[in-house]
């Protein structure tokens, strides 16, 4: 049987410092709700390789969060950390808190790429 290393000690308090982090939504431009799903506009800065080849800088784009989705966006509410909206989700969901801080933390990740959180952490300590 193989020994499991512990992780380094920066490696734990960079996990701690995300999951202490707090996610707020950036000011839609929208948000409608249709047929259960909640579509949310935001102002999208381009790539920089497409105003190269002459768009503009700027445009909206549109998301549509399903009933679980909805849910993780609308928790992230500039007052609750990535524990505390894990542990909600957990008991809203009914799953175990491992399996709800995978699916959290992944869909964070895809609201923060797509711009429609920001997320307030504070440095962890070298």
């Amino acid at each position: 049987m193989a020994r499991q290393k512990k992780p380094p000690q920066n490696v734990t308090a960079q996990r701690q410092a995300a999951m202490a982090a707090v996610p707020y939504p950036t000011p839609p431009v929208r948000r409608e709700v249709k047929q259960g799903k909640l579509y949310v506009t935001v102002h999208y800065l381009r790539p920089r390789w497409q105003r190269m080849l002459g768009a503009e800088r700027t445009c909206d784009r549109t998301f549509g969060l399903d009933a679980y989705g909805r849910q993780v966006y609308e928790t992230c509410d500039g007052q609750r950390s990535v524990q505390q909206i894990i542990g909600d989700f957990a008991r809203q969901a009914h799953v175990s808190k491992p399996e709800a801080e995978l699916a959290v933390t992944q869909f964070l990740r895809t609201l923060l790429s797509k711009g429609l959180v920001v997320m307030e952490m504070e440095k962890p300590s070298s």
